[in-house]
């Protein structure tokens, strides 16, 4: 699946630099905004991910061996740089197609 949020973001950074202009405040604030967000989609989500299978992996060794009793944790798992790339992709065709039409 692609990213909706890369999606969402992106297609709000490309509406509002064709409304206010791409040198407007606005614009660098939404771009930021967008950077932020294919940051935490790409990197903060997908390590949390990794993470969660490493602490699952533990928790069950050290459970089967009676040491300790857990449960679980939530394995996130976060995008596929390449499903962030499409979100954008689909963002900026849809602003683009909303600043035209």
């Amino acid at each position: 699946m692609p990213s909706s949020h890369a999606a969402l973001v992106a297609c709000l950074s490309i509406s509002i630099g064709f409304h206010s202009g791409f040198d407007s405040d606005v614009f660098v604030l939404a771009l930021c905004l967008y950077l932020i967000t294919v940051r935490d989609a790409v990197g903060v989500r997908r390590s949390s991910g990794v993470q969660g299978k490493v602490l699952n992996v533990i928790g069950r060794a050290l459970s089967e061996k009676g040491l300790v009793e857990y449960t679980p944790v939530k394995e996130v798992q976060g995008h596929a740089p390449m499903e962030v790339v499409i979100g954008s992709l689909l963002g900026f065709i849809n602003g683009l197609a909303f600043a035209v039409l």
